[in-house]
């Protein structure tokens, strides 16, 4: 985990914002020099309350509750070493979900033809997807909650899916019955209507997940989901590659056409995750599209999933690199919560590395044969 703090000049920085942080609890380290019985006897009990205190050989610390001005003297103490959030822990344990949609049991099995998906119960635990497609149906029962509306790009339209693509996307990513990261939020961001749209609405909603992951200082806790595509943008591909040098990483469908991905956008984008379609015995559809701008396959051929319908338990079973896409993305959300990555780059060498290796058949000329895995059996 990367350190909370660094040093200003004169004075520690007071902890920026954590997910998992307790309201007003620090904890407090003193440098080695430091005695905590007289550091402790010069605070304002009035306004500070401190609950538990540590010692190991020179390392001294102590916990309790703060406010802003307290924290701000003991910033400026020369005793203190750092100040950090006190932070929620949990239990991490391996779940496994029986009778699993085949997608979610092949990305946790080195193995084929599995019926069960094995996980780590964080699965995406503060972490946030944007779903840049039709829109979800956020009252769905697979989201319990955890999906809103982020923006609509898409003229005219009401801010619902009205035709099913994103709410299917989003279960895939973080449902609790069909997705990869079951604790994840998810955010809908609407660039399609019931049918097709075009580059610039599209890089206007892009533009506006950007714009909102970096106002909320979330570039290490999400990711943006984009299961569409069309004939290739340099704009399209130049805006993915600047978020990418934000810590912003972008999971998109390599296509559906049967041709290299490198000609379509943003498939053919250099820093985007770029996601090619199996089957369930790991074969490449003759429709997927291929090749060196391919960075992964995943299921999306069968792929259950929730849909639009008035009763929010609607389900359908539909096929394409839109399918598999999802399955990436919840894996990025997943390892993030699991693992505790953080910088874009971090993240997409761990998928790679993960991935199962040589079994994908039928793969095309300059895919790399690598199918995703979460890492769970390692």
């Amino acid at each position: 985990m990367l350190p909370l703090l660094f040093l200003l000049q004169g004075a520690l920085a007071l902890p920026s914002p954590v997910p998992l942080a307790i309201p007003n609890r620090y904890i407090i380290t003193l440098k080695p020099n430091a005695t905590i019985t007289s550091h402790l006897s010069l605070l304002n009990r009035r306004t500070s309350s401190i609950d538990k205190t540590y010692s190991i050989a020179d390392f001294s610390a102590y916990s309790g509750t703060f406010d802003a001005t307290t924290l701000h003297s003991l910033s400026l103490s020369p005793d203190v070493a750092t100040i950090e959030p006190d932070q929620i822990y949990s239990l991490s344990t391996i779940t496994t979900q029986p009778s699993a949609p085949w997608g979610l049991a092949s990305i946790s099995h080195r193995s084929a033809n599995q019926t069960s998906y094995l996980y780590d119960s964080l699965a995406g635990t503060s972490t946030t997807a944007y779903i840049i497609d039709t829109g979800i149906q956020t009252t769905h029962s697979d989201f319990e909650g955890r999906a809103t509306w982020g923006y609509n790009a898409y003229p005219d339209s009401s801010s619902t899916d009205n035709h099913g693509h994103g709410t299917h996307v989003a279960g895939t990513v973080g449902g609790v019955k069909y997705g990869v990261a079951k604790k994840a939020s998810l955010v809908a961001v609407k660039v399609f209507d019931t049918g097709s749209s075009t580059t610039s609405i599209v890089m206007d909603g892009f533009n506006w997940a950007v714009d909102h992951i970096i106002s909320n200082n979330i570039q290490d806790s999400s990711v943006i989901s984009m299961s569409l595509g069309g004939p290739y943008s340099p704009a399209f591909n130049t805006a993915v590659q600047k978020a990418w040098e934000l810590g912003i990483v972008s999971v998109v469908a390599a296509g559906n056409e049967g041709q290299d991905a490198s000609g379509r956008s943003p498939a053919g984008a250099e820093f985007a995750v770029t996601v090619g379609a199996v089957d369930v015995e790991r074969v490449k559809p003759w429709w997927s599209n291929y090749g060196a701008s391919v960075d992964v396959f995943a299921p999306g051929v069968g792929v259950e999933s929730a849909w639009i319908g008035g009763d929010d338990n609607a389900k359908r079973t539909i096929d394409g690199t839109s399918m598999a896409t999802p399955h990436v993305s919840g894996l990025v959300l997943y390892l993030r919560s699991v693992e505790g990555l953080k910088g874009a780059r971090d993240v997409v060498e761990r998928l790679k590395g993960l991935a199962t290796r040589g079994v994908v058949s039928e793969e095309g000329v300059g895919s790399p044969n690598l199918l995703a895995y979460n890492g769970v059996e390692e």
